[in-house]
């Protein structure tokens, strides 16, 4: 009877096909790594625009709160420096008077007055630009403004 043994170690060509199977498992998971860093990139991208339009509607809700009541109408609103000469009637726009398109890609802002009775106006402050994606996105912030003259003697 006659035995063989055979060496494990004694494949030609072996150290070949692993280095070539590493060397393919590195390049998947740097393909994977690199695509997820341009969406982590994009993600914190669109994260600052947000952020920077959500101060600015803010700040312009802020600059609205500190007037009066009867100081929410067109006339009043320009000579605050608070909205852009037009439109006339609301909504109006405050691109210009807050340089939004140096803020944000096609940045554009909209103030919006409507009477909801006789002693509350609403008021919607809107900012919206133009995503690298070239989707538009936008920002919303809402308040109510009543007349205190009115409601004093309740």
């Amino acid at each position: 009877m006659e035995f063989t043994v055979r060496v494990l170690g004694s494949r030609r060509g072996a150290g070949l096909v692993d280095v070539l199977a590493t060397i393919m498992i590195l390049g998947i998971t740097g393909v994977v790594f690199s695509t997820t860093f341009s969406a982590s990139f994009t993600c914190s991208r669109q994260a600052q625009e947000y952020k920077i339009a959500t101060a600015i509607a803010q700040r312009k809700m802020e600059q609205l709160r500190g007037m009066e009541y009867e100081s929410l109408s067109q006339p009043l609103l320009l000579a605050a420096g608070l909205i852009d000469q037009t439109p006339t009637a609301s909504p109006y726009s405050f691109t210009s008077v807050d340089s939004l398109a140096d803020q944000l890609p096609q940045g554009e802002g909209s103030l919006s007055v409507t009477d909801i009775s006789a002693d509350q106006r609403r008021v919607i402050v809107t900012l919206s630009w133009l995503a690298k994606t070239g989707q538009t996105r936008s920002v919303q912030l809402t308040t109510l403004f009543a007349d205190k003259r009115t409601r004093q003697g309740t």
